[in-house]
């Protein structure tokens, strides 16, 4: 059985200038009325490395979690994933807002993962 290394969430992983716009990302989000948790932030190559193998190798007929058998931005703090705290995933409203607020903040948010803001630039 293959165990899963230790998904991170702390906000003071993320390089800081990034950090800056995903807390101003934030309190745009709860002044609308949502509310925003960070769900991962730093990963490692083998967290990285487990996540690409889901739905690959070692959990069949699960969707893939990731598309790159590489850590990138995640890895170097340039990357976060955010969910809803009380709805987790299932809240388009939510993702929609999430993707506005970080186009404000000269953000991307990935097309196939809603919840992952990434630093642009």
């Amino acid at each position: 059985m293959i165990v899963e290394p230790k998904r991170q969430n702390d906000l003071a992983l993320l390089w800081p200038p990034f950090r800056q716009r995903v807390e101003r990302i934030f309190a745009a989000m709860r002044a609308r009325g949502f509310d925003p948790i960070t769900f991962e932030t730093l990963r490692t190559q083998a967290r990285q490395s487990y996540l690409y193998g889901i739905g690959r190798t070692h959990h069949k007929n699960r969707k893939p979690v990731t598309w790159a058998k590489t850590v990138t931005k995640h890895g170097v703090g340039k990357a976060v994933d955010v969910i809803s705290k009380k709805r987790g995933w299932n809240w388009s409203a939510f993702f929609r807002a999430l993707k506005e607020e970080a186009r404000h903040e000269n953000c991307s948010v990935l097309a196939v993962e809603q919840c992952h803001v990434e630093w642009r630039g």
